[in-house]
């Protein structure tokens, strides 16, 4: 970009090139792919003030240009001037106009536009499409329906496209069985569907429970000469995990190891936390360790949750090794983190090692939070190490936390706890 612009100051410039309309066309062009589509419009302006003519690629470019960045206003102005000079509009200028109108909801100018689209002939399958999509994610079926009735009658033939947004859309606004209909239609028809398509299809399933009818679309899917790609994989997965299916869905992720898609991190991380809900803590943490093998980093959320559970499950000797694992290779982790690990040591006596997690959370740039302070006060209590936890309270004052109900009542409860019923009394009296 920086290149060109720097050419095309030297010609306008420097050398004083007075620039023809092929010149301003690229330039223009060139500035809306590079996501500068208001530049373009500015050197359109100059273009109108130095009266060259323009043609319908310089209009063509310029609208579909601010339509794509959401300034359907500036498109709008470009479009009346299309209108004003007397130059036609072609079906590329109107599929711009129409898919920027639907960018900002402005539906009611997506029908007066399409009527007259239709009037002057211009409709193309594009087109069609582009209204189906629009309408689809404004929530009108009904209307979607109606189109492409239309679409039919009027002699233009599905592409593969049509039927991706067809099925897509119908099982967005939860139309499972129109989205069915469609996908027959396409596969007697010969219509060659996308792994998109098909994802959103079995996900629909999945989220109805019709898990064999997911693996079945599956199957066709291969056999129709459609690769399925990790969203496919990842949505039967997501199915399989939610109806609690885990060595289906184990089973899944193995075949996925054997095709061109590999297994990833969402694929592993539905998986574990999965797992992880289904009180699965092993299995869901030989996951994550061949995660890690393959260079493969799970979210805070997958490790918070698998260290949670290993420590719910009293394995917390195994979370600990995850957790130095996990530190081994560069992750930082957060304070919720931190805290989960904590508590866990906490409630099988490790208080050292938790008092040392605690004096490293520093080294994380991580502070301390009120959770964290409570937790260890109430280990320390549990320990009968009263004057461990007083000096996490006065901590607690001098990080300038503002204790809550719940560090007070560990207080009170652990000084009596520990027969420290004088020391409860005072500090119930100062509170």
């Amino acid at each position: 970009y920086k290149e060109a612009k720097g050419i095309w100051e030297r010609l306008t410039k420097d050398l004083g090139v007075y620039p023809s309309v092929v010149t301003y066309n690229v330039m223009i062009s060139g500035l809306c792919k590079c996501g500068r589509s208001s530049e373009g419009l500015e050197l359109w302006d100059r273009m109108r003030k130095n009266e060259r003519k323009m043609d319908l690629f310089t209009y063509t470019a310029l609208i579909h240009g601010l339509c794509e960045i959401g300034d359907i206003d500036g498109a709008e102005r470009v479009y009346k001037e299309i209108v004003e000079s007397k130059v036609s509009p072609d079906a590329v200028v109107y599929n711009a106009m129409l898919n920027g109108f639907f960018r900002v909801r402005r539906i009611k100018d997506c029908f007066e536009l399409w009527e007259l689209m239709g009037r002057e002939g211009s409709r193309s399958v594009c087109s069609f499409n582009i209204m189906m999509r629009g309408l689809f994610d404004n929530g009108k079926v009904d209307e979607v329906i109606s189109i492409w009735e239309l679409m039919k009658e009027s002699g233009y033939v599905e592409d593969s496209i049509t039927y991706g947004i067809l099925v897509h859309g119908f099982c967005k606004n939860g139309y499972l069985n129109k989205s069915l209909h469609v996908l027959e239609i396409a596969e007697r028809k010969g219509g060659v569907l996308d792994a998109f398509a098909y994802s959103a299809m079995i996900n629909g399933l999945c989220k109805e429970a019709k898990l064999d009818k997911a693996v079945s679309v599956l199957n066709g899917m291969i056999k129709n000469g459609c690769k399925p790609n990790a969203h496919v994989y990842n949505a039967l997965i997501n199915g399989l995990v939610g109806a609690s299916k885990f060595e289906d869905a184990i089973r899944v992720l193995r075949e996925m190891g054997t095709t061109h898609f590999s297994p990833t991190v969402v694929t592993y991380s539905t998986l574990i936390n999965g797992l992880c809900k289904g009180e699965r803590f092993s299995e869901a943490y030989d996951l994550v360790k061949e995660m890690l093998d393959k260079g493969l980093n799970p979210s805070v959320i997958t490790y918070s949750l698998l260290i949670k559970g290993l420590c719910l499950d009293r394995k917390v000797e195994k979370a600990l090794q995850l957790w130095n694992q996990v530190i081994s290779k560069g992750f930082k982790p957060d304070v919720q983190m931190h805290n989960i690990m904590i508590h866990g040591l906490c409630s099988v006596g490790k208080m050292q090692l938790a008092l040392s997690l605690y004096f490293n959370m520093n080294r994380w740039d991580c502070a301390p939070n009120l959770v964290t302070h409570n937790t260890l006060m109430e280990g320390f209590y549990k320990d009968g190490n009263v004057r461990n936890a007083l000096v996490i309270w006065a901590r607690i004052l001098r990080n300038g936390l503002q204790p809550d109900i719940i560090s007070y009542n560990i207080t009170l409860k652990g000084l009596c706890s520990c027969n420290r019923i004088s020391g409860a009394i005072l500090f119930l009296h100062d509170a």
